[in-house]
């Protein structure tokens, strides 16, 4: 299997543990408590979703950017 998969396939088991539980990651504003980062681990890199909580049975992905990216903070 490629990198590319193992790196997706840690991109969906994150997601669908955001998906459950969105309020237990991290703030991104600290004006809107619903727009939100989840952080994915991969190896020593990694990836970042943005996300909006929508409703209690929906959310967004607004971003996904690998923690490495130039203009990543």
């Amino acid at each position: 299997m490629h990198e590319a998969n193992y790196a997706l396939a840690a991109i969906n088991k994150a997601v669908d543990l955001m998906s459950t539980f969105p309020f237990s990651c991290r703030k991104a504003l600290s004006d809107n408590p619903l727009i939100r980062e989840l952080i994915v681990s991969f190896g020593s890199k990694g990836y970042v979703a943005l996300f909006e909580i929508e409703s209690d049975k929906w959310v967004t992905i607004l971003a996904l950017r690998h923690q490495r990216e130039d203009d990543y903070y």
